[in-house]
């Protein structure tokens, strides 16, 4: 059976997404405000919240509430239909009667959830860094992934168990229901701390593989182990000459990061260990950036100086 789950391990209340309300608001809102322009001939400020309530784990309730400026009815009401047509979701709502009126669109069945969650992934903001639906494709032992296969969700209650190869990132609280598990294997290249297992059994013994499971080496690997780089004092890695941005370490937790003047590349995946979406300013001097360069969202602004 289908269902939505906290991917950051949450339990349960209702949380605020700041991080996906500034993505939408990026992303999302110029595309929205113009649109608005063109089929009502006046312009439009608006102020997007994005929400959502947990309950074991499951989310039970995903929420996107939109203010704008002048919000008379006849606004919140054109701003409405905008919102339907735009985002092509039919339930859509004004709430005049809030002490700040809003227009929303509240989903708590698991239809109106997929609904939202394609609207806005088609739009370029991507939900699977705190939530995404899981089914029984994608368990297996009581061990639930998401659908990418970039997290591991929950880790079963058994007495080993080896995390599937290509997993990238743990839940925080992905082993909070084990009781039985005395050995857990880490594969290949999972950004990875025992830190962001909370509640893990007493004695719990981790293996981070350097290989791969069957003992054969990583085929990407390229000695670029080996090659030589230079930390700055964000916990970022460079080539020795300063051109090439690498990767950032584990512990790299800014929200905004200037890119030094004289970097011309920024490597595949280079922020993929930050678990906060990332303002990233960067020099003209930057000719090549990498796919997938954001662990958890991110927008690049080009600095003019």
């Amino acid at each position: 059976m289908k269902k939505i789950i906290s991917t950051k391990g949450f339990l349960d209340g209702r949380l605020e997404a700041p991080w996906i309300t500034e993505a939408i608001h990026d992303r999302v809102d110029f595309k929205l405000m113009v649109c608005y322009r063109q089929d009502y001939g006046e312009d439009i400020q608006v102020n997007p919240q994005f929400s959502y309530e947990l309950l074991n784990g499951e989310v039970t309730l995903i929420e996107l509430s939109y203010t704008i400026n002048n919000p008379t009815s006849e606004r919140l009401e054109l701003f409405r239909e905008e919102c339907e047509n735009f985002y092509e979701l039919y339930g859509f709502v004004v709430d005049a009667a809030n002490s700040t009126p809003r227009v929303y669109f509240c989903a708590t069945d698991l239809y109106d959830m997929a609904s939202l969650i394609h609207a806005l992934d088609y739009q370029s903001v991507n939900l699977e860094s705190i939530m995404c639906p899981v089914d029984a494709s994608l368990t297996e032992m009581d061990a639930i992934y998401s659908p990418s296969g970039s997290y591991i969700l929950q880790i079963p209650d058994v007495e080993h168990y080896s995390i599937k190869e290509g997993t990238i990132f743990i839940a925080p609280m992905a082993a909070r229901h084990c009781t039985k598990l005395q050995k857990l294997d880490v594969p290949l290249s999972m950004l990875f701390d025992e830190d962001s297992l909370e509640d893990y059994p007493k004695g719990l013994m981790i293996k981070e593989w350097t290989t791969h499971y069957d003992g054969s080496p990583d085929e990407d690997d390229n000695d670029t182990e080996d090659e030589p780089y230079v930390d700055d004092n964000k916990g970022v890695a460079y080539s020795e000459d300063g051109k090439v941005l690498k990767f950032s370490h584990s512990a790299f937790d800014e929200t905004l990061y200037e890119v030094p003047d004289g970097v011309e590349e920024i490597e595949d995946f280079a922020f993929l260990s930050s678990r906060q979406y990332l303002e990233l300013s960067i020099p003209r001097s930057v000719r090549i950036i990498g796919d997938t360069i954001f662990g958890n969202g991110g927008i690049i602004v080009v600095r003019d100086k």
